[in-house]
């Protein structure tokens, strides 16, 4: 499975857990992931559009978080069908859904409502899922260092961005940034269990690659608030005046200059 597929899962299950944590009780948790879940579409949308059958299967599976969002959209969306919940012809749907999202089967029995007590830790996975760490880890890595020299590419010409793009990216790198401190507990979990030595080398060495993807991640993070502040959205925000000063101070840089 691709690395981006198990880091997007991780992403949304991330995402579901907190709110879980920080929420009083199931009902409210799910209030609260309702109205918030509009953010995680195109994530689940793009799992939805390249993921099989089997692969989407195992993440649901493998993430409490990932089958609490799919189950709850798609009670939502039966809801809507039934006509319990009534739709304007003329809303919107959120961004990038043309029609209504696909059924997601979980292939396991309904689990009971978790215990809060056991929602507030980290999950401890066990050695089999070293494989898909592995994944996530190096090619979290690799993405980031591409999308770092992407990004550089623009820093003298941030007006060929707009804030979309680079706010999609803020979003995503900062996810990854959380992520980092569960992925070196995860390692430490693993080291203090009985491993092969085979297992044990490759724990130890994901754990010397997560200072670089943190300073990775970090740096990126950076690079893009820098290029946040000369998106074309800001350069249409000014005014005449004000365009034409940086103009002339050399600290902007219109579509043609060099």
């Amino acid at each position: 499975m691709e690395a981006q597929k198990v880091q997007l899962a991780e992403m949304i299950d991330a995402w579901v857990q907190d709110i879980i944590r920080n929420s009083n009780n199931d009902d409210q948790a799910d209030e609260r992931i309702l109205e918030s879940m509009v953010d995680y579409m195109g994530p689940f949308k793009h799992l939805l559009d390249n993921c099989t059958k089997l692969e989407m299967t195992l993440l649901v599976d493998q993430y409490d978080g990932l089958y609490r969002f799919a189950n709850l959209l798609e009670r939502l969306a039966q809801a809507i069908q039934d006509g319990v919940i009534e739709v304007p012809e003329d809303a919107p749907l959120p961004p990038g859904w043309a029609d209504k999202p696909q059924r997601v089967k979980k292939k396991r029995p309904r689990k009971p409502k978790p215990n809060r007590n056991q929602q507030q830790q980290q999950i401890r996975r066990p050695i089999s899922f070293l494989p898909a760490l592995t994944e996530v880890i190096i090619g979290s890595l690799a993405q980031t260092e591409e999308q770092y020299e992407s990004f550089t590419a623009a820093r003298h010409k941030p007006h060929v961005l707009d804030d979309t793009i680079v706010d999609r990216a803020i979003w995503l790198y900062e996810e990854q940034l959380t992520s980092i401190p569960l992925h070196e507990r995860q390692l430490n979990w693993w080291l203090a269990d009985e491993i092969t030595d085979a297992q044990q080398y490759q724990v130890e060495d994901l754990q010397a690659r997560l200072p670089r993807l943190k300073t990775q991640t970090e740096a990126l993070l950076s690079l893009l608030a820098e290029l946040k502040q000369g998106t074309i959205d800001r350069i249409l925000e000014m005014s005449d005046e004000e365009l034409a000063l940086k103009v002339m101070r050399g600290e902007l840089k219109l579509p043609g200059q060099e």
